[in-house]
């Protein structure tokens, strides 16, 4: 606004999309004349510096203390850059480094950088010139400054402070970049610095003008990085903010055939495992299913296959939300009923013996027990009935098995539409599920997308699917489900990662009675009889797996699954 600086404070409510009108806490007239760039550098809790530069190419500085939602002091401004030779700043931006702090100012082809100490008193200025050629990018880390130029060309700057005196060095990144062919437009950096991506243009010499009408986005790997290594070694116990280095691990183990686990060691403790390891290894294990038909040669296979580690997942995850639901005063009766099937989960996953198969023990059947202690002494409400099948809800699983969605936090299943869908494994989420406005997948802990959800059109549409069990009743495509002849494959895909289907369509109804006998014996069973069928003598633990086994086969009460 022809120099002058005017902030605002905006409340939280804002970024929920609900209605809000921002409150304008003060005005202030700059000595500089149309503002064009600003950047704000956060110093204290409560304030910070503003840097803008105007039109004529003049660039200050003015400090900002006591910033708080009814008011704000804008203290005296300085002047780093008084010189109006009509070259407009197009970037500022502000790193630290060694009890230094330097402001850097893009202006076309030259870099400014304006060297403070602890004091915030300037002691040094340099110009640096990359190429004569026009900056389209720049990124800092530590004492190093990434710059690249229009032509496509990638320097490195590094910084050093010498008595009081700014030292910049220059080395030069290779990359593989047409650049007669293109021009570019600038570049990002991944979180974790794995990728580099650079936004780029055709180019056309002889007209001198762009020949392309699309951008595109060239990337790059950083190899100096270890991506196995980083994420093996995260402390964050979440892999939010790695995605991108999985990407890179990929991309890799396609391209040079191998699996991405090599570097972690072979001899895993499956059972002490923390769920952030669970979780990396169920992703290092999808990718190891997705190339193992690209690896020519196969001497070992060092991780568990993909339906194993889910499973074990699974289970911790359930034990950590049953312990957060008994320790409320009042549940739901949603809450309830999913309790109800998360126990009979962890029943059903000792019938199968998946912990021998997985060889764990002490510390996951502790787990177990702590929590069935307490599941096992409470009485449930009745339970609600499939919609497809009719048959009510028991276990993960219905009787006779078929594709449903299941939430993937409490095993109930989504009756109408879900609340929330995961953007990367797709798994999704139940309305009554979610405790804000955002949800994180509890397998890849990334945001999951909000689906639109009426809330009262919902309700009123579950009282009218009869969801409450009240007997036999049946829903009203259970002859169309059952009775007639259905490819599975036409049905969308399920939200589980397998569904138990009966090969065998002859023994169909024999199968069903097996898997109800079995679930109607697993449901009598107290934890004693389930710890002692965990520890039968009969069931020995796997040591030796299948070499590159892709698949796990579940036998349950003499029925074979995939």
């Amino acid at each position: 606004m022809n120099g002058d600086i005017t902030v605002w404070s905006i409340p939280e409510k804002a970024i929920s999309g609900q209605d809000w009108k921002p409150h304008m806490l003060s005005r202030y007239s700059s000595q500089l004349d149309r503002i064009v760039t600003m950047y704000w550098h956060h110093t204290s809790e409560f304030g910070g510096g503003l840097c803008f530069a105007d039109i004529a190419g003049k660039m200050n500085v003015v400090h900002i203390s006591n910033l708080n939602k009814d008011a704000v002091n804008i203290d005296e401004e300085t002047s780093f850059w008084s010189e109006a030779d009509k070259v407009v700043i197009d970037k500022i931006t502000v790193m630290e480094h060694d009890n230094y702090t330097f402001i850097l100012a893009v202006k076309q082809r030259i870099i400014l950088i304006f060297g403070l100490n602890k004091n915030g008193e300037v002691f040094g200025q340099k110009a640096c010139y990359v190429d004569d050629v026009y900056i389209t990018g720049l990124h800092h880390i530590g004492n190093t400054i990434h710059v690249l130029t229009l032509p496509g060309i990638f320097t490195e700057l590094t910084l050093t402070v010498q008595d009081e005196k700014i030292n910049v060095s220059e080395t030069k990144i290779p990359l593989k970049f047409d650049v007669k062919k293109y021009r570019t437009h600038g570049y990002f950096f991944s979180k974790n610095l794995a990728l580099l991506g650079l936004l780029g243009q055709q180019w056309d010499h002889e007209i001198g003008k762009k020949s392309g009408k699309d951008a595109l986005v060239f990337i790059f790997q950083n190899q100096e990085m270890k991506p196995i290594d980083l994420l093996w070694n995260n402390t964050t116990g979440s892999l939010k903010g790695h995605w991108d280095c999985l990407e890179v691990l990929r991309i890799v183990c396609i391209k040079e055939k191998r699996f991405p686990w090599l570097g972690i060691s072979s001899d895993l403790n499956y059972d002490t495992l923390s769920v952030y390891h669970l979780k990396l290894l169920r992703q290092l294990a999808r990718i190891s299913e997705m190339v193992i038909n690209f690896v020519p040669v196969i001497k070992n296979y060092d991780i568990k296959p993909f339906i194993i580690i889910h499973y074990l997942l699974q289970i911790k995850l359930v034990v950590h939300r049953m312990k957060k639901l008994f320790k409320k005063k009042d549940l739901s009766l949603f809450q309830r009923r999913s309790i109800d099937v998360q126990n009979f989960f962890l029943k059903e996953m000792v019938a199968k013996n998946i912990l021998p198969k997985a060889n764990v023990g002490k510390t996951f059947i502790e787990d177990m027990r702590c929590v069935m202690e307490v599941a096992n002494e409470l009485r449930y409400p009745d339970m609600i009935q499939c919609i497809w099948c009719g048959e009510k809800i028991l276990g993960p699983t219905c009787l006779p098995p078929h594709a449903d969605s299941r939430c993937c936090f409490s095993m109930m299943p989504i009756l109408l539409v879900p609340a929330f869908k995961c953007p990367y494994c797709s798994v999704v989420a139940h309305p009554d599920e979610a405790e804000g406005p955002v949800v994180l997948c509890p397998y890849c802990d990334v945001y999951m997308e909000r689906l639109p959800v009426d809330t009262k059109k919902y309700e009123d549409e579950a009282k009218k699917l009869h969801l409450h069990w009240d007997g036999e009743v049946k829903s009203p495509c259970l002859s169309d489900c059952l009775q007639e002849e259905i490819a599975f494959e036409d049905i969308e895909e399920n939200t589980r990662e397998f569904v138990v289907c009966s090969s065998d369509s002859e023994g169909d109804e024999e199968d069903a009675t097996k898997l109800r006998t079995l679930y109607d014996t697993l449901g009598q069973l107290n934890l004693e009889e389930i710890l002692k069928t965990d520890m039968d003598e009969d069931a020995v633990p796997i040591e030796e797996e299948e070499e590159c086994s892709k698949r796990v086969k579940l036998e349950v009460e003499g029925i074979g699954h995939e």
